[in-house]
């Protein structure tokens, strides 16, 4: 199963009233550590609208009621709430997230970035840990006056620190297992 990069930007943290802006992906290498293949992809609502990007992921992803990629993401919960509530909405495809999480392969950062800041919560995003020069706060705010320019080059550098901090932790990690002897 192919692992895939995947984020999404909103004009918000509710699903049901906010919208998704983007949805961006890239597929990873899972026999070379992660490292990209390929470009980044960024369905973009400005180019459509928000059902359409919806629909074309779902498409893309998305087969006999199921999916055959393994999403490697940050704060899963959030992203799976927003793409689950809308796949519903304008695919008809309602399921069961939680089951449908325990069900799947997935991968989320979260909890490495945590461990990795001395177990605090506070302070464990990638724009405190990596290269990362922001978090996405100002995304709803260039999306209303209309900068995607700067939504874009924020999502470019938002998925290449992503993916280097991701090569790191595929790298060092078999590093840390624990033998009889520890």
């Amino acid at each position: 199963m192919a692992m895939y990069y995947l984020d999404i930007e909103t004009t918000g943290f509710n699903s049901e009233t906010d919208k998704i802006l983007t949805i961006q992906y890239q597929r990873l290498d899972d026999r070379d550590g992660g490292k990209p293949v390929g470009e980044l992809t960024i369905l973009k609502s400005w180019d459509s609208s928000e059902e359409e990007i919806v629909k074309e992921f779902f498409k893309r992803f998305i087969t006999e009621n199921s999916w055959d990629f393994i999403p490697v993401m940050q704060n899963h919960l959030f992203e799976f709430k927003f793409l689950f509530d809308k796949f519903k909405k304008y695919c008809g495809w309602d399921v069961d997230i939680m089951k449908f999480m325990f069900s799947k392969p997935f991968l989320d950062i979260k909890y490495t970035l945590v461990m990795a800041n001395q177990l605090s919560f506070k302070g464990a995003g990638l724009d405190k840990m990596t290269n990362k020069t922001m978090d996405g706060k100002q995304v709803p705010i260039w999306f209303a006056n209309k900068d995607y320019k700067s939504i874009e080059e924020y999502i470019k550098m938002e998925a290449k620190a992503f993916i280097e901090f991701f090569e790191k932790i595929v790298e060092k990690l078999p590093n840390i297992v624990c033998s009889e002897q520890d």
